[in-house]
C-alpha cells in the first residue's frame, strides 16, 4: 500500500517523534496551568515548524550510530521523566528532547544545521536565569514608579510609598508576581523569534530587542495602574479578573500585537514592497 513506503523513510519516523515531543511538552504546560508559558511555548515550537519546513530540501538526515544512540538515550529519558508529575522539567526538557532529536536526524557533525531551532528551545532554558535578573534590579520598585507617573499623567492624585501605589480611595501593592517578568520574558522572546525567522540588519535586531523589553514593562505597567483604579473604585470583582491569569493574558496579546505591528510596519513591509518592485522590474 502506499502509506508503507512512507513507514520506511527515516524522515516521517522524525517528524512523528518530534511532533510527540512537542506535544508532550504542551499537554505538561496545560496540566501545570501556566497560560503564559504556554503561549510562549506554542509560539516556539510553530517557529521551529516553520524554520525546518523552510530547509526541508536541505537537511542532510543521516547520523551516525554513536550520535543516534546518544540521541535516543536522551529522548528516552525525557519521555520516561514525563511519566511522573514532577519529573518533566518545563524549561529544561524540551531543549535536551530537541538537542537528541537533532543527534538522531543528522549527528553531532551536523548540529550547526539546527543552530536556530536550538537556539529557540535554549530561550526556554535561559527564561529562569533572565526571571532571577530582572528580580534582581528590583523590578517590582521600577514598575511601581512607572504606574505611578502613568496614573499621575492621566489626572490621577497619586503618590507612591515604595512598592505602594496610594490613591485617594485605596492602594495597590506592586510584588513580584505583578512585576512585568513574564510579560518582558514574553515580548524579549518573541523579538529573538522575530529576527530569527526574518533576515534584518544588526542594529536592526537591537531595536528589535530594546522595544519589545520596552513594550512588555510598559503594558504590564499600565495593567497596574487600571488595578490601582479598580481598587480605589472599590471594584474587586474587575481587579480579581485583571489580576488574573485571564487579564494578564489579555495584556500579553495587546503587547504582542503591538510590537507585530511595528515589526510589519518598519521591516516586513518594506522588505515585502522591495521584493514587488523588484518583480515588476524583472518583467
Amino acid at each position: 500500500m502506499e502509506w508503507t513506503r512512507y513507514l520506511q523513510k527515516p524522515t516521517y519516523w522524525l517528524l512523528a517523534l518530534g511532533v510527540a515531543l512537542a506535544t508532550l511538552h504542551l499537554t505538561i504546560l496545560d496540566r501545570a496551568g501556566e497560560p503564559n508559558l504556554m503561549s510562549l511555548s506554542i509560539l516556539l515550537w510553530l517557529a521551529i515548524g516553520s524554520l525546518l519546513w523552510d530547509k526541508r530540501h536541505n537537511l542532510y538526515l543521516e547520523s551516525d550510530l554513536v550520535s543516534t544512540l546518544v540521541g535516543f538515550s536522551l529522548i528516552m529519558l525525557i519521555l520516561c521523566r514525563g511519566l511522573a508529575p514532577t519529573g518533566y522539567h518545563l524549561k529544561i526538557s524540551p531543549f535536551v528532547s530537541g538537542f537528541g532529536l537533532a543527534l538522531m536526524a543528522s549527528g553531532v557533525k551536523r548540529l550547526l544545521d539546527y543552530w536556530k531551532e536550538l537556539l529557540i528551545l535554549g530561550l526556554l532554558v535561559l527564561y529562569s536565569p533572565f526571571s532571577n535578573f530582572l528580580q534582581a534590579i528590583n523590578l517590582p520598585l521600577i514598575t511601581a514608579k512607572a504606574s505611578t507617573f502613568l496614573l499621575w499623567l492621566s489626572g490621577f492624585k497619586v503618590y507612591r510609598e515604595g512598592v505602594f501605589i496610594n490613591l485617594p480611595t485605596g492602594k495597590v501593592e506592586v510584588y513580584g508576581a505583578c512585576s512585568g517578568i513574564d510579560s518582558i520574558l514574553l515580548m524579549l522572546c518573541i523579538a529573538v523569534l522575530f529576527f530569527l525567522l526574518i533576515p534584518i540588519k544588526p542594529i536592526q535586531r537591537i531595536v528589535c530587542i530594546g522595544l519589545a523589553v520596552f513594550i512588555g514593562f510598559m503594558i504590564n505597567a499600565a495593567r497596574v495602574s487600571l488595578m490601582a483604579i479598580l481598587v480605589a473604585s472599590s471594584d474587586m470583582k474587575a481587579f480579581d479578573y485583571w489580576h488574573g491569569k485571564d487579564g494578564s493574558l489579555i495584556f500579553s496579546v495587546i503587547g504582542v500585537v503591538l510590537f507585530g505591528l511595528f515589526c510589519w510596519l518598519a521591516y516586513i513591509r518594506p522588505i515585502a514592497n522591495l521584493a514587488d518592485s523588484t518583480k515588476e522590474e524583472v518583467k
